[in-house]
């Protein structure tokens, strides 16, 4: 923090952004007007003047990568949580892909609700005419956060990643959530995914196609 910010002001500040963001992210799922309408709504929700507002988040696109990074923190900590709590010997004789794939699921980095938030973030973003690396720089945003911990979750089984690994979890992360779209599309329940034909198949093979095994030093 400079030294010439009143630490009461920048927390004052920073509580008044988390909780644009928290109405934001309670809105979005079920909006259906404009990007601007949202946040005129947003303000008058928060009682925000229009220039407390824009010193809060200067442009549209800036209130939606807000939104977008705390969706990307708590990703990442689902996955570093499905890390940390792994252990290999409880699942002695099993298949440690699968059983780590399972695992993973069941913690549920993606639910509906944020999933839900993220298309309707992209179609807000095509409706203002956002530029295409604006987009595709929001879905990068994705790999530094989730790197760690997908290194971590891969070290759990002796692997660490073959591929670029940016590009390995950019991957995973992308198939992983078409897929849980389409298993809520089709009807099912998200806390059944870690059950679907894509956790139980498709993440194994997809995890061991960008991974290999530790070299032994």
């Amino acid at each position: 923090m400079p030294a010439d910010v009143n630490p009461r002001v920048e927390s004052t500040r920073r509580a008044s952004r988390a909780r644009v963001v928290t109405l934001a992210r309670i809105l979005l799922p079920t909006w259906d007007g404009s990007l601007a309408a949202l946040t005129t709504e947003l303000r008058t929700e928060a009682g925000l003047s229009d220039g407390a507002f824009r010193t809060l988040f200067p442009t549209d696109s800036a209130l939606l990568h807000a939104v977008d990074l705390e969706l990307i923190e708590e990703c990442a900590q689902r996955v570093r949580s499905a890390a940390e709590t792994f252990d290999p010997r409880e699942h002695d004789g099993e298949d440690l892909v699968l059983a780590l794939s399972i695992a993973l699921a069941e913690a549920r980095p993606l639910d509906w609700s944020s999933l839900t938030i993220r298309l309707r973030e992209r179609q807000l973003a095509a409706s203002t005419g956002a530029r295409s690396e604006d987009v595709i720089e929001s879905e990068r945003a994705f790999l530094p956060a989730l790197l760690d911990a997908f290194e971590l979750l891969l070290s759990q089984i002796g692997r660490e990643f073959e591929w670029q690994p940016a590009l390995g979890v950019r991957v995973v992360i992308l198939t992983y959530e078409r897929s849980f779209e389409s298993w809520i599309m089709s009807g099912g329940d998200e806390k059944s995914f870690a059950g679907s034909p894509f956790v139980r198949q498709t993440l194994p093979a997809l995890l061991i196609g960008v991974s290999r095994p530790v070299a032994e030093a």
